[in-house]
């Protein structure tokens, strides 16, 4: 093992320092992209549910900006990934350019942005919200339908009269 100066040992910290707070920043991104699509699945099943002619196209209007949401959500977990294998390399004392922040070299070992979509800490919370939406536009769907075609079920109240 060789000797390590002091000034070369403080710009590895900084360098460290400096990489942690990219991760930190691209845990916060994922999760207000999370936050956002949430918000964003929750109003459209507001609308749905509170419009005077409901659409179950609310709900497909509703997919595209959640879909683009989720690839986000797993391009930052790739960028994260690499900025963490860039960081044990940098711990470990090994050869990376000082403050250097260029994660390409390392974007190869994270797999591929659709690859790391269907990850259990990307993907369930992105079906649930599908999933939710599917489920509103169905019931607006089958609402709609049997209003249409007059088999609306009768009340109690009425079938006695």
């Amino acid at each position: 093992m060789t000797e390590k100066s002091p000034e070369t040992e403080s710009i590895r910290i900084a360098h460290l320092t400096m990489l942690q707070g990219v991760i930190a920043r691209m845990g916060s991104n994922s999760f207000t992209l999370k936050a956002l699509s949430a918000t964003f699945g929750s109003a459209a099943i507001a609308v749905m549910a509170t419009a005077q002619k409901p659409s179950p196209l609310y709900a497909v209007a509703a997919v595209i900006p959640i879909l683009i949401f989720w690839l986000m959500d797993a391009q930052y977990l790739r960028y994260e990934r690499s900025y963490r294998k860039m960081f044990e390399r940098v711990r470990r004392g090994q050869e990376v350019e000082a403050y250097d922040l260029n994660a390409e070299p390392f974007m190869s070992e994270t797999g591929h942005v659709f690859r790391l979509a269907v990850t259990w800490s990307v993907a369930w919370f992105y079906v649930a919200i599908l999933i939710s939406l599917g489920a509103v536009g169905l019931l607006i769907y089958m609402d709609n339908s049997t209003e249409v075609h007059g088999t609306v079920p009768r009340t109690a109240t009425e079938q006695t009269e």
